[in-house]
Protein backbone atom coordinates (compact mmCIF):
# COMPACT_ATOMS: atom_id res chain seq x y z
CA UNK A 1 0.00 0.00 0.00
CA UNK A 2 3.11 2.33 0.07
CA UNK A 3 4.31 1.82 -3.03
CA UNK A 4 0.36 2.82 -4.22
CA UNK A 5 0.22 6.16 -2.03
CA UNK A 6 3.66 6.94 -3.28
CA UNK A 7 2.35 6.93 -7.02
CA UNK A 8 -0.83 8.34 -5.90
CA UNK A 9 1.25 11.24 -4.34
CA UNK A 10 3.62 11.78 -7.37
CA UNK A 11 0.44 12.12 -9.47
CA UNK A 12 -0.54 15.08 -7.56
CA UNK A 13 2.65 17.03 -7.20
CA UNK A 14 2.25 16.75 -11.18
CA UNK A 15 -1.09 18.20 -11.45
CA UNK A 16 -0.07 21.00 -8.60
CA UNK A 17 2.92 21.98 -10.31
CA UNK A 18 2.71 25.25 -12.45
CA UNK A 19 4.54 23.05 -15.48
CA UNK A 20 0.66 22.47 -17.23
CA UNK A 21 -0.01 21.98 -20.48
CA UNK A 22 -2.42 24.14 -22.06
CA UNK A 23 -6.40 24.18 -21.69
CA UNK A 24 -8.25 22.42 -24.33
CA UNK A 25 -11.98 22.59 -25.17
CA UNK A 26 -13.29 19.19 -25.74
CA UNK A 27 -16.92 19.40 -28.30
CA UNK A 28 -18.99 18.56 -25.71
CA UNK A 29 -18.10 21.20 -23.69
CA UNK A 30 -15.56 20.42 -21.08
CA UNK A 31 -12.36 22.08 -20.66
CA UNK A 32 -9.45 19.93 -19.92
CA UNK A 33 -5.56 19.66 -19.47
CA UNK A 34 -3.63 16.19 -20.51
CA UNK A 35 -0.80 15.41 -18.03
CA UNK A 36 -0.37 11.68 -19.02
CA UNK A 37 -2.16 10.16 -21.86
CA UNK A 38 -2.53 6.76 -22.83
CA UNK A 39 -4.02 5.60 -26.03
CA UNK A 40 -4.28 2.14 -25.31
CA UNK A 41 -6.37 1.85 -21.80
CA UNK A 42 -9.49 1.04 -21.80
CA UNK A 43 -12.50 3.98 -21.15
CA UNK A 44 -14.93 3.79 -18.92
CA UNK A 45 -18.95 3.57 -20.32
CA UNK A 46 -21.97 4.05 -18.77
CA UNK A 47 -22.23 1.57 -15.87
CA UNK A 48 -18.54 0.57 -15.58
CA UNK A 49 -16.91 0.76 -12.49
CA UNK A 50 -13.40 3.00 -12.36
CA UNK A 51 -11.05 2.78 -9.92
CA UNK A 52 -10.15 7.04 -9.49
CA UNK A 53 -7.50 9.13 -7.56
CA UNK A 54 -9.59 12.48 -7.39
CA UNK A 55 -9.31 15.99 -6.04
CA UNK A 56 -11.87 18.70 -6.53
CA UNK A 57 -11.01 22.43 -5.97
CA UNK A 58 -12.60 25.04 -5.78
CA UNK A 59 -12.15 28.68 -7.33
CA UNK A 60 -10.30 29.88 -4.44
CA UNK A 61 -8.10 26.48 -4.46
CA UNK A 62 -9.76 25.19 -1.22
CA UNK A 63 -10.06 21.86 -1.65
CA UNK A 64 -13.08 20.58 -1.66
CA UNK A 65 -12.69 16.30 -1.90
CA UNK A 66 -9.81 14.28 -1.82
CA UNK A 67 -9.77 10.15 -2.14
CA UNK A 68 -7.45 7.97 -3.07
CA UNK A 69 -8.51 4.81 -5.04
CA UNK A 70 -11.74 5.99 -4.88
CA UNK A 71 -14.34 3.33 -6.30
CA UNK A 72 -17.25 4.74 -8.77
CA UNK A 73 -19.97 3.57 -11.05
CA UNK A 74 -20.23 6.15 -14.27
CA UNK A 75 -23.76 7.73 -14.56
CA UNK A 76 -25.52 8.42 -17.67
CA UNK A 77 -24.55 11.86 -18.42
CA UNK A 78 -27.25 14.66 -17.18
CA UNK A 79 -28.12 16.84 -20.17
CA UNK A 80 -26.09 19.83 -20.15
CA UNK A 81 -23.15 20.57 -22.29
CA UNK A 82 -19.66 20.25 -20.10
CA UNK A 83 -19.94 17.40 -17.39
CA UNK A 84 -18.22 15.44 -15.50
CA UNK A 85 -19.57 12.09 -16.88
CA UNK A 86 -18.29 13.05 -20.77
CA UNK A 87 -15.31 14.10 -19.03
CA UNK A 88 -14.56 10.83 -17.59
CA UNK A 89 -15.23 8.83 -20.73
CA UNK A 90 -13.04 10.82 -22.41
CA UNK A 91 -10.29 9.38 -20.36
CA UNK A 92 -8.84 6.40 -20.68
CA UNK A 93 -7.14 3.72 -18.01
CA UNK A 94 -3.55 4.97 -16.81
CA UNK A 95 -4.73 8.65 -17.69
CA UNK A 96 -4.31 11.60 -15.27
CA UNK A 97 -5.69 14.77 -16.27
CA UNK A 98 -7.43 17.75 -15.59
CA UNK A 99 -11.48 18.96 -15.59
CA UNK A 100 -12.81 22.90 -15.10
CA UNK A 101 -16.58 21.90 -14.62
CA UNK A 102 -19.12 24.64 -14.10
CA UNK A 103 -19.88 24.11 -10.18
CA UNK A 104 -23.82 25.04 -10.10
CA UNK A 105 -24.04 22.34 -12.90
CA UNK A 106 -21.84 20.05 -11.06
CA UNK A 107 -23.98 19.81 -7.85
CA UNK A 108 -27.34 20.21 -9.67
CA UNK A 109 -27.22 17.46 -12.25
CA UNK A 110 -24.09 15.51 -11.59
CA UNK A 111 -24.66 15.46 -8.07
CA UNK A 112 -28.91 16.08 -8.09
CA UNK A 113 -28.10 18.53 -4.58
CA UNK A 114 -28.84 22.18 -4.48
CA UNK A 115 -25.63 23.97 -5.45
CA UNK A 116 -23.60 25.78 -2.50
CA UNK A 117 -24.99 29.77 -2.29
CA UNK A 118 -21.19 31.33 -2.90
CA UNK A 119 -21.23 29.62 -6.34
CA UNK A 120 -21.59 31.99 -8.83
CA UNK A 121 -23.41 30.89 -12.38
CA UNK A 122 -19.75 31.04 -14.06
CA UNK A 123 -17.77 29.36 -11.25
CA UNK A 124 -15.88 26.39 -12.38
CA UNK A 125 -14.62 23.23 -10.25
CA UNK A 126 -11.14 21.90 -10.95
CA UNK A 127 -11.08 17.88 -11.02
CA UNK A 128 -7.47 16.40 -10.57
CA UNK A 129 -8.15 12.63 -11.72
CA UNK A 130 -5.81 9.92 -12.07
CA UNK A 131 -7.97 6.78 -13.69
CA UNK A 132 -5.90 3.73 -12.12
CA UNK A 133 -8.59 1.24 -13.40
CA UNK A 134 -12.15 0.90 -15.40
CA UNK A 135 -13.87 -2.49 -15.42
CA UNK A 136 -17.48 -4.00 -16.65
CA UNK A 137 -19.62 -3.46 -13.14
CA UNK A 138 -20.32 -7.23 -13.67
CA UNK A 139 -16.33 -8.19 -13.18
CA UNK A 140 -16.14 -6.13 -10.43
CA UNK A 141 -18.95 -7.89 -8.77
CA UNK A 142 -17.16 -11.41 -9.10
CA UNK A 143 -13.69 -10.11 -8.12
CA UNK A 144 -15.81 -8.31 -4.65
CA UNK A 145 -17.54 -11.41 -4.19
CA UNK A 146 -14.23 -12.88 -4.20
CA UNK A 147 -12.07 -10.24 -1.50
CA UNK A 148 -9.62 -8.96 -4.22
CA UNK A 149 -8.84 -5.68 -2.18
CA UNK A 150 -5.82 -3.63 -1.54
CA UNK A 151 -3.28 -6.60 -3.77
CA UNK A 152 -5.40 -6.17 -6.35
CA UNK A 153 -4.28 -2.25 -6.84
CA UNK A 154 -0.91 -2.56 -5.74
CA UNK A 155 -0.57 -5.30 -8.97
CA UNK A 156 -2.54 -2.50 -10.99
CA UNK A 157 0.33 -0.25 -10.25
CA UNK A 158 3.26 -2.50 -11.02
CA UNK A 159 1.44 -3.86 -14.43
CA UNK A 160 0.78 -0.59 -15.74
CA UNK A 161 4.61 0.39 -15.22
CA UNK A 162 5.24 -3.14 -17.11
CA UNK A 163 3.63 -1.83 -20.07
CA UNK A 164 4.73 1.20 -20.34
CA UNK A 165 7.73 -0.48 -21.57
CA UNK A 166 5.83 -2.99 -23.91
CA UNK A 167 5.07 -2.54 -27.49
CA UNK A 168 2.36 -0.16 -28.84
CA UNK A 169 0.48 -3.01 -30.75
CA UNK A 170 -0.69 -5.17 -27.71
CA UNK A 171 -4.01 -5.90 -28.03
CA UNK A 172 -6.41 -5.78 -24.69
CA UNK A 173 -8.75 -8.79 -24.43
CA UNK A 174 -9.84 -8.19 -21.02
CA UNK A 175 -9.78 -5.77 -18.29
CA UNK A 176 -5.57 -5.95 -18.14
CA UNK A 177 -5.33 -9.28 -20.18
CA UNK A 178 -3.32 -8.55 -22.88
CA UNK A 179 -2.26 -10.36 -26.11
CA UNK A 180 0.88 -8.79 -28.36
CA UNK A 181 1.35 -10.34 -31.71
CA UNK A 182 5.32 -11.16 -32.32
CA UNK A 183 4.72 -13.27 -35.64
CA UNK A 184 1.42 -14.47 -37.12
CA UNK A 185 1.20 -18.24 -38.46
CA UNK A 186 -0.72 -19.21 -41.21
CA UNK A 187 -2.83 -22.40 -39.87
CA UNK A 188 -6.35 -22.66 -38.08
CA UNK A 189 -7.63 -19.88 -35.79
CA UNK A 190 -8.12 -21.13 -32.44
CA UNK A 191 -11.33 -21.43 -30.97
CA UNK A 192 -13.25 -22.57 -27.91
CA UNK A 193 -12.68 -26.30 -27.61
CA UNK A 194 -9.60 -26.77 -29.55
CA UNK A 195 -7.17 -28.76 -28.62
CA UNK A 196 -3.97 -26.97 -28.58
CA UNK A 197 -0.14 -27.48 -28.33
CA UNK A 198 1.99 -24.61 -27.07
CA UNK A 199 6.06 -23.74 -26.49
CA UNK A 200 6.36 -21.37 -23.88
CA UNK A 201 8.77 -19.20 -21.61
CA UNK A 202 6.15 -17.99 -18.04
CA UNK A 203 7.77 -15.46 -15.67
CA UNK A 204 6.67 -12.36 -13.78
CA UNK A 205 6.68 -9.35 -14.28
CA UNK A 206 10.16 -8.44 -12.62
CA UNK A 207 11.89 -11.12 -15.10
CA UNK A 208 11.97 -14.34 -12.93
CA UNK A 209 11.34 -17.29 -14.78
CA UNK A 210 9.02 -20.07 -12.77
CA UNK A 211 8.17 -22.26 -16.06
CA UNK A 212 9.73 -23.11 -19.80
CA UNK A 213 8.52 -25.75 -21.99
CA UNK A 214 11.47 -25.87 -24.09
CA UNK A 215 13.82 -26.88 -21.43
CA UNK A 216 11.95 -29.84 -20.30
CA UNK A 217 10.86 -30.77 -24.44
CA UNK A 218 7.60 -31.27 -23.98
CA UNK A 219 4.68 -29.05 -25.61
CA UNK A 220 2.18 -28.23 -23.26
CA UNK A 221 -1.21 -29.42 -24.83
CA UNK A 222 -4.56 -28.30 -23.47
CA UNK A 223 -8.58 -28.18 -24.57
CA UNK A 224 -9.50 -24.19 -24.91
CA UNK A 225 -12.18 -23.55 -22.41
CA UNK A 226 -10.71 -26.63 -19.76
CA UNK A 227 -11.41 -25.09 -16.16
CA UNK A 228 -8.03 -27.08 -15.53
CA UNK A 229 -5.85 -23.77 -17.22
CA UNK A 230 -5.75 -20.40 -15.95
CA UNK A 231 -9.02 -18.33 -17.50
CA UNK A 232 -6.64 -15.95 -18.84
CA UNK A 233 -4.72 -18.44 -21.25
CA UNK A 234 -7.75 -19.56 -22.45
CA UNK A 235 -9.20 -16.09 -23.45
CA UNK A 236 -6.11 -14.62 -25.20
CA UNK A 237 -5.44 -17.31 -27.44
CA UNK A 238 -8.89 -17.23 -29.27
CA UNK A 239 -8.44 -16.20 -32.95
CA UNK A 240 -4.62 -16.69 -32.32
CA UNK A 241 -3.63 -18.76 -35.49
CA UNK A 242 -1.52 -22.26 -35.97
CA UNK A 243 2.39 -21.14 -36.22
CA UNK A 244 1.95 -17.77 -34.30
CA UNK A 245 4.08 -16.49 -31.60
CA UNK A 246 3.14 -13.84 -28.74
CA UNK A 247 3.04 -12.49 -25.50
CA UNK A 248 -0.02 -12.73 -23.42
CA UNK A 249 0.16 -10.75 -19.91
CA UNK A 250 -2.40 -12.28 -17.67
CA UNK A 251 -3.48 -10.39 -14.28
CA UNK A 252 -3.85 -12.16 -11.27
CA UNK A 253 -7.89 -12.59 -11.45
CA UNK A 254 -7.36 -14.84 -14.61
CA UNK A 255 -4.46 -16.55 -13.05
CA UNK A 256 -3.81 -17.78 -9.79
CA UNK A 257 -5.67 -14.18 -7.70
CA UNK A 258 -5.45 -13.75 -4.27
CA UNK A 259 -3.81 -16.74 -2.78
CA UNK A 260 -1.72 -17.87 -5.64
CA UNK A 261 0.19 -21.56 -5.47
CA UNK A 262 2.15 -22.36 -2.28
CA UNK A 263 6.23 -22.10 -3.31
CA UNK A 264 5.37 -20.68 -6.74
CA UNK A 265 3.16 -17.74 -7.69
CA UNK A 266 2.52 -15.12 -5.02
CA UNK A 267 -0.56 -14.01 -4.79
CA UNK A 268 -1.43 -11.35 -6.69
CA UNK A 269 1.31 -12.33 -9.43
CA UNK A 270 0.56 -10.98 -13.16
CA UNK A 271 2.50 -13.66 -15.30
CA UNK A 272 3.71 -13.16 -18.60
CA UNK A 273 3.66 -15.86 -21.23
CA UNK A 274 5.82 -15.72 -24.27
CA UNK A 275 4.12 -18.31 -26.20
CA UNK A 276 4.87 -20.52 -29.77
CA UNK A 277 1.39 -22.28 -31.07
CA UNK A 278 2.36 -25.56 -32.04
CA UNK A 279 -0.50 -27.23 -33.34
CA UNK A 280 -4.35 -26.71 -33.48
CA UNK A 281 -6.97 -29.67 -33.94
CA UNK A 282 -10.37 -28.94 -34.39
CA UNK A 283 -12.48 -31.35 -32.23
CA UNK A 284 -14.86 -34.11 -34.42
CA UNK A 285 -18.16 -33.01 -35.02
Amino acid sequence: MRKIALAVAVIFVLLSCGREGKIKKHPSGFKYIEHRRTKFGLSPRVGDVMFLNLRITAPNDSVLEEATNLIMRLQKPPAYSGNIEEALMFMHRGDSMTFFINAQNFYLHSRQTPSPIFFSDKDELRFDIGMVDVMPFKKFEEMRKTRIHAGFLEERVFLDKFLEKMPARRIEVDSMLFYIPDGVGSGKKITQGDIVSIHYLAYFVDGKLFSNTYKSGSPFTFTVGDTAVIEGLNRALIGVTEGSRGRVIIPSYLAYGEKGVKDLIPPYSTLIFDVEVLSVIKPKQ
